[in-house]
């Protein structure tokens, strides 16, 4: 690759620019004329021009390998050759191994010829490798034979979006594809990795209107924060570097165009592009020539969307407006936005709603001369309106803008604003990943103040309303709470293991202060300063509420009751007059609406509470605006999260375009600013040998994974299948695969509703599994082949976390509909439910051998118990496990404990010796967590799968001028 020409003396400028054209005769063409023209000894064509000219320089020649049909390079055998691009020839090819057909691109021998590229190609394929994604084209392999270097990837069938849009593309196919398409960007940004090439010819149309992105080629990855996943393999020295131009001509932004350092938001200007021209037939920046095209790009805004085509959304015409703004920061500053943006529009146009259409057309034509004069008329009426309402204007709004608050390593979580709006309290696990401690940071500058330093997490702080005290939440032993490094949901729902303290500290630090104990979280401070609302139950058994606890004397007072349907009140929140409580009222831990309760000043609830629904949506965090009309909420999967805002008077909610990913949420009293957690994290299924494996000591090796959460296995009784959760079709569904985690088949298409539990039934045919689509948590169950799902249980109750007896006669499963939570079984094929455990509760329940006993993990007590199939005695097994750490073969148990202080281990019961034996240490730190286990042996005991956290990052988005 050539530098850049602005590097070299006027002198030299033009022979170089002629040199570097190499074989392009078009552009050397281009050049030599525009030399002419101005004198080759001159300045060289004038500024705009002479950059250009340099840009297009810079980029390499196609000198490319010739390789015949049968010619093999390493395991493959070349078929045939299918084109080239920028970096080199593609052909078809065979994998002699693995007897599949593949793409292989052989890299161009100038490409080749570049300084210690096999050790940055390396690198960086091993990232992009990284990047399961159903809509990214997959890299299999790298090599290198014979001074060729080549990449082996997914063969695709169908056509490119080039070829595609020569024949028009309709508008809610365009808006499907682009969705699609910022996806997989969205997952290829969360690695760390830039695409840098976006156009149609690297996106290819496979059946059924799915698109895959490719050709990573040109990718970087982008500089790694401290600590990040990504430290041990990017560098700053990468394939390509500041000052070398790569990109489209046409679609590359104007930073990536001008040879500056880029990061991923030069990607949304490229899909901007497409984008453009997916819906408009035409590209947003085209010449006569490529000098002519790359000098538009740089200085020119293309043609409004709505004057190239007519009857498209307003919505869709701000969101490719704002993709393709010249400077960065003023575009959309992550793809997820834009996807959700897109999402948005989709909806509105698949509803037949299409407000906001903007037009485009022609000026209708003259019929007679009467018209003129009442167009007259009409013309002096509106100019005076329009001075009128000139001068009665309100003021402008400021633009709003996003922007990160925190950056730091590791997770940062739970903000909360100062009562003026300048300061936000949070708690940060520092820079090595520890306990969570409470932090105060000031909006605009300064590093931020530590004030806690316990061993113990501390989270969910809330200022008083004299911004003198900040109270927070801390576990009551030290390095219990390890659920809260994986889910948003479990800072607010109160899903831990272990007793919660209450404290208060001096928002400069100090004393702290203890106010009490509570068994959930989620705090609110009433503006009289005297109370705290916060999340507790009244009993072991019962759900949790919202309790008023005194700031003077410690006394608590209850609030709410959760009717039997529901499983839990939770994440309260005063109104800013004091005079309501807004809290989240569950069906299930997807499924959530808002109450809002009046209050008296003395605490005393005042009639029951007012139910305001949030759409069936599930809600991760909860605020009001500053004037008290309206609610703030982040809802969705816990890998893909967006804010909404509905009326606290009741009506529709609205999705904020502007938040992707987002959780936690606080809004100033001003309600000018907004700040909310934005969330990162990825589940994968790990495998390790089994209790009747000999090679217990091989290392873990990660079986199933994506750039989404994987989750949930489950062996089929014959070992053939693994059931299992995945997000990576962008929603969290059901799938099914080989038991080498190959050819996985999505079953279910619940959507953001969810699902969870998958079990296969004994003959391997169908799989139980629990959702809550009809409103609460209910059994479902499918074919392992796919098909109609049928829906199980019925009633106002939930029933969760299913399993089979060993006949397939039955299916087991943990409901709250005798008033606690129980182990039920209701026949297969539908039929009464029957109660099987009474005293000590559950939600997980497994057969079984030999059909005599039933084990389950105990909601109530710790550990595994068993009780007889017809009920009787609950008898206690082991006082570990349970709830979604253990797994039940024919010989023992298999169970997580977490009970240790370096780390935790998995170990097996033998019920034939009733010994229990170490299989595996996991160290601290290794991300093998309770809420993160879902645990299954394989039939023969050789293997087994478990679910581990691979990344988990958050950091604070602040929304500035928010209204």
């Amino acid at each position: 690759m050539f530098h850049s020409a602005r590097e070299r003396e006027p002198g030299e400028r033009a022979a170089f620019l002629v040199e570097a054209c190499g074989e392009d005769e078009e552009l050397r063409r281009e050049v030599e004329s525009l030399l002419a023209a101005e004198g080759a000894g001159s300045a060289l064509l004038g500024a705009p021009m002479r950059e250009a000219a340099a840009i297009l320089a810079s980029q390499p020649g196609q000198s490319q390998h010739q390789l015949a049909p049968g010619r093999e390079l390493g395991p493959y055998v070349i078929e045939a050759r299918l084109g080239a691009g920028g970096m080199g020839e593609v052909y078809r090819a065979k994998d002699k191994r693995l007897h599949r057909t593949v793409a292989l691109k052989v890299l161009s021998p100038q490409l080749a010829r570049t300084p210690g590229l096999q050790q940055r190609l390396e690198r960086e394929a091993a990232a992009i490798s990284s990047l399961n994604h159903p809509h990214i084209c997959t890299l299999y392999d790298i090599g290198r034979q014979n001074e060729i270097d080549y990449l082996v990837m997914e063969f695709l069938e169908g056509e490119t979006l080039a070829q595609r849009l020569k024949r028009g593309l309709p508008l809610p196919e365009a808006l499907e594809f682009a969705i699609q398409i910022t996806g997989a960007l969205a997952a290829a940004h969360s690695k760390g990795i830039i695409h840098r090439d976006i156009k149609p010819a690297n996106i290819f149309v496979v059946g059924r209107g799915q698109v895959k992105l490719l050709d990573f080629g040109l990718a970087k990855l982008k500089e790694p924060s401290p600590g990040s996943e990504f430290e041990m393999v990017a560098t700053k020295e990468s394939l390509t570097a500041a000052g070398l131009v790569v990109g489209t001509v046409g679609y590359m932004s104007p930073e990536q165009a001008e040879g500056k350092k880029v990061d991923t938001r030069s990607d949304i200007f490229s899909t901007g592009s497409v984008l453009y021209e997916m819906v408009t037939g035409r590209r947003a920046f085209q010449g006569d020539s490529k000098l002519s095209t790359l000098s538009a790009l740089l200085k020119d805004d293309p043609k409004p969307v709505s004057a190239v085509v007519q009857d498209i959304p307003r919505d869709l015409e701000k969101i490719i407006a704002r993709c393709l703004r010249k400077d960065p920061d003023h575009r959309f500053q992550y793809i997820a936005d834009v996807k959700v943006a897109l999402e948005e529009v989709k909806e509105e146009l698949e509803s037949g709603k299409l407000p906001n259409i903007s037009t485009g057309g022609t000026l209708p034509k003259k019929k007679s001369g009467s018209l003129w004069a009442v167009g007259g008329i009409a013309l002096l009426v509106i100019a005076a309106v329009t001075i009128g309402l000139w001068f009665l204007r309100p003021a402008p709004h400021a633009t709003q803008k996003t922007v990160p608050f925190s950056s730091y390593p590791g997770r940062q979580i739970s903000p909360a604003f100062s009562p003026d709006g300048k300061q936000v309290a949070f708690a940060w696990d520092g820079e090595q990943g520890g306990n969570f401690d409470i932090y105060v940071k000031l909006v605009d500058a300064g590093t931020p103040l530590r004030l806690t330093s316990s061993p113990a997490n501390e989270w969910a702080p809330a200022w008083s309303p004299d911004a003198r005290y900040i109270a927070f939440c801390r576990d009551k032993y030290a390095g219990i709470t390890t659920s809260s490094r994986l889910s948003p949901y479990a800072q607010w729902f109160g899903n831990f293991s272990g007793p919660i303290e209450i404290w208060m500290i001096p928002a400069l630090g100090g004393a702290e202060r203890k106010l009490g104990e509570t068994t959930g979280c989620g705090l609110s401070w009433s503006p009289d300063g005297k109370y705290l609302a916060l999340v507790d139950k009244s009993g072991p058994r019962e759900p949790s509420s919202i309790f008023w606890l005194s700031i003077e004397t410690g006394d608590k007072r209850k609030l709410t009751s959760p009717p039997t349907e529901y499983v839990a009140d939770w994440s309260p929140r005063f109104s800013p007059d004091g005079k309501t409580l807004a809290f989240v009222r569950s069906y299930s831990n997807i499924n959530d609406e808002a109450c809002l309760l009046s209050v008296a000043s003395d605490g005393r609830p005042l009639g029951e509470p007012r139910r305001m629904t949030l759409d069936g949506r599930s809600a991760f965090g909860f605020d009001w605006t500053a004037d008290g009309r309206r609610i703030v909420y982040s809802s969705g999967q816990e890998s893909s999260t967006n804010l909404f805002t509905i009326p606290a008077s009741g009506g529709t909610s609205e999705r904020l375009a502007f938040a992707g990913f987002a959780t936690a949420l606080s809004v100033s009293r001003s309600g000018s600013r907004l700040v909310y957690e934005r969330d990162v994290f990825d589940t994968n299924i790990w495998r390790i040998p089994g209790p009747n494996s000999t090679g217990m000591k091989s290392a873990p090796t990660r079986f199933i994974a994506s750039t989404q959460p994987d989750a949930e296995p489950q062996f089929s009784p014959d070992g053939a299948k693994i059931v299992f959760g995945s997000a990576r079709s962008g929603n969290y569904e059901i799938w099914v695969c080989d038991s080498e985690g190959r050819n996985p088949v999505q079953l279910t298409s619940f959507g953001r509703v969810g699902v969870g539990s998958p079990r296969l039934s004994p003959d391997s045919r169908w799989v139980a599994f629990d959702s809550p689509k009809a409103g609460k948590g209910d059994i479902y169950v499918i074919g392992a082949d796919g098909g109609q799902p049928r829906r199980l249980t019925s009633g106002p109750s939930n029933s969760v976390r299913p399993s089979w007896s060993q006949d397939g006669r039955w299916i087991y499963f943990g409901s709250d509909r005798s008033g606690d939570w129980q182990i039920w079984k209701e026949p297969a094929q539908g039929g009464a439910a029957v109660q099987v455990t009474k005293t000590n509760g559950g939600q997980e329940a497994f057969e079984s051998i030999e059909g005599k006993f039933v084990y389950y993990g105990s909601s109530d007590a710790p550990g595994v118990w068993k009780v007889p199939v017809a009920g009787g005695k609950e008898t206690r097994v082991l006082d570990r496990g349970g709830q979604n750490g253990w797994a039940l073969t024919g010989q023992g148990i298999c169970f997580f404990d977490f009970s240790g202080s370096s780390g935790s281990t998995l170990k097996f019961y033998n019920f034939g010796t009733g010994k229990v034996a170490l299989l595996r240490e996991f160290s601290k730190g290794s991300q093998v967590e309770r809420a993160a286990t879902a645990l299954t042996v394989s039939p023969d005991g050789r293997w087994i799968l478990y679910t581990q956290l691979d990344q988990s990052s958050s950091d604070l988005m602040l929304v500035e001028n928010y209204r």
